[in-house]
């Protein structure tokens, strides 16, 4: 790195051994004052979880709905499910709640008002589950930048842990995102640490040496990988480009003598690589295939996992492209509504009330998911380097956000945490730098909805705003050649803002301000999903846009 790129990292990032115990402190000290906030009915879902692995046995965990009297159904994959008993089934849990408190019973949907014991203990939970995102960051931070100055990781790193829509989500909303995505980041970071230790000939013509450390990151990347499945089924899109890459990067000679085959396959690494990963995709699931009736709770499982009943879309719109769809369905209706008088004579009632666009079924969403997906794969499989496996990994997240069924506005998350590892202080990184600011400011903006009350406004704009503050402090973003164009979407970020927060709007059109959210976000979103494929496909040997 040249001395003018390191000048441009901000002189304030010492030594993570120094910064990041007391950011850690303070962070955590913040999410304990947010403890008596606002909760969701997330809230109660995760209660309810924690009562039915507490108080049924593992037969009944993806049947019971405490007779009919709750909808918050167990719905997440196996490991999640033994994770919500962890929780529910120890000695710590017996001491912090007192005797007699029903926070682990099996309660009705009409009578689960939750002890403040109840809160405090549920809170905590995703209060220090949060460590693994910490730890997770850091590895993969430090794994995709080995050998420049510890202020590189830093960067990133901050923005991973302050990212707001974390705090919005699980210490107020209430949920594990941290925890998830920081297995993510874990898995990601033993893949790239993989890379890292390959030893490369200086000549280049010998197949390059893969110690054993290079077995053991890739099997441990793959291994947390299938964790992560098991813990949240929405990763399922990256499982394609998680097999073609190690498939590729593993279980493929890399080089060859001079004269020799460029590449050969090693079926004792690729057996190796499916018994790992494959006994831990597994394993969660054994206890539900050794009940009685085995085929029923697997059908059961995937039942919950997959309800498709729900529909196309949330309650309220991710901003996605089935977002500009389903609003150029209304105002399809709209239309045909207000013309219909007009154009009776020519049509017939049946004609005219059958007019709009037809719901995508799960199959089609599928389809086009997966369609989408393949330039992720194919680059990430044939460009083996570590940014470019990233690079891989936000666009596939992002099609799954765009074009998968039934998606909800959390779901952007999962891009924009991984693309926080590419994002650097200095002129190399401006792509990667905009690209970042750009699905921040729209994915941010996507999740104000959630926190609807009037008195967590304050938390969300003064968050959000110290976030990009914090962004630009730490990066140049946006580029200076981009400034003229963002001060349109600063104003459209404003005026949403101030439309959905401070306007108030009641009766027939009390749904305008999130539907125009919506549709706000998914412009800007899309935006994002097509830049993030020209960064996919572009050739990483062009050097980067220096200013």
């Amino acid at each position: 790195m040249t001395q003018r790129n390191s000048i441009l990292v901000p002189s304030f990032l010492g030594h993570p051994a120094k910064i990041l115990p007391p950011l850690f402190l303070i962070s955590t000290c913040i999410k304990i004052l947010l403890i008596p906030t606002y909760r969701s009915t997330d809230f109660d879902v995760h209660r309810n979880w924690l009562a039915i692995t507490r108080n049924t046995p593992i037969s009944e965990w993806y049947w019971n709905d405490v007779n009919g009297t709750t909808v918050h159904t167990l719905d997440y994959p196996p490991a999640f499910a033994f994770f919500e008993r962890f929780l529910s089934n120890n000695f710590i849990t017996d001491l912090i709640l007192p005797q007699g408190d029903r926070c682990l019973d099996l309660l009705g949907d009409l009578d689960n008002t939750p002890s403040q014991s109840c809160i405090v203990f549920q809170r905590s939970t995703v209060i220090f589950s949060d460590i693994i995102l910490w730890i997770g960051a850091y590895f993969a931070c430090r794994s995709l930048h080995p050998r420049r100055p510890l202020q590189f990781v830093v960067t990133s790193f901050l923005l991973i842990v302050f990212n707001p829509a974390l705090l919005w989500l699980d210490h107020i909303h209430f949920q594990y995102n941290g925890m998830i995505l920081g297995v993510l980041l874990a898995s990601l970071g033993c893949l790239m640490m993989g890379n890292n230790v390959a030893i490369v000939p200086e000549n280049g013509n010998h197949t390059v040496k893969q110690p054993m450390a290079y077995d053991i990151y890739h099997l441990a990347g793959a291994a947390l990988f299938a964790l992560l499945l098991n813990l949240k089924h929405l990763y399922l899109p990256l499982a394609p480009l998680y097999f073609c890459y190690l498939l590729e990067r593993y279980c493929l000679t890399i080089g060859a003598p001079a004269g020799g085959k460029q590449k050969q396959f090693l079926p004792g690494k690729f057996l190796l690589l499916a018994l790992v990963s494959g006994t831990i995709l597994v394993l969660p699931w054994m206890p539900f295939v050794m009940c009685e009736d085995p085929k029923s709770q697997i059908k059961q499982i995937l039942k919950r996992l997959f309800p498709f009943s729900r529909g196309l879309v949330h309650d309220y719109w991710a901003g996605n492209i089935w977002a500009l769809y389903t609003f150029a369905n209304k105002v399809l209706i709209f239309a045909v509504g207000h013309l219909g008088p007009k154009l009776r004579p020519m049509l017939s009632e049946e004609v005219l009330d059958g007019i709009h666009l037809p719901e995508p079924s799960p199959f089609i969403c599928a389809v086009l998911l997966f369609l989408s997906i393949i330039p992720g794969f194919q680059m990430a499989s044939s460009r083996l380097t570590n940014k470019k496996l990233i690079e891989a990994v936000v666009y596939v997240s992002l099609c799954s956000f765009m074009l998968a069924y039934h998606v909800h506005e959390k779901a952007i998350l999962t891009t924009m945490i991984p693309l926080t590892l590419l994002v650097e202080p200095n002129p190399r990184g401006e792509y990667y730098n905009l690209l970042f600011w750009n699905i921040t400011l729209w994915g941010l903006l996507g999740l104000f909805p959630l926190l609807y009350r009037t008195r967590e406004l304050s938390i969300k704009l003064s968050s959000f705003l110290c976030y990009l503050g914090l962004t630009s402090c730490l990066l140049r973003t946006p580029p200076r050649w981009m400034m003229d164009m963002q001060y349109s979407t600063y104003g459209l970020v404003a005026f949403v803002i101030a439309f959905l927060e401070i306007i108030p709007i009641q009766g027939k059109w009390e749904f305008f301000p999130l539907m125009t959210t919506s549709i706000a976000c998914a412009s800007g979103l899309v935006g994002c999903w097509t830049f993030s494929f020209w960064l996919l496909i572009r050739d990483e040997k062009k050097p980067s846009m220096e200013s």
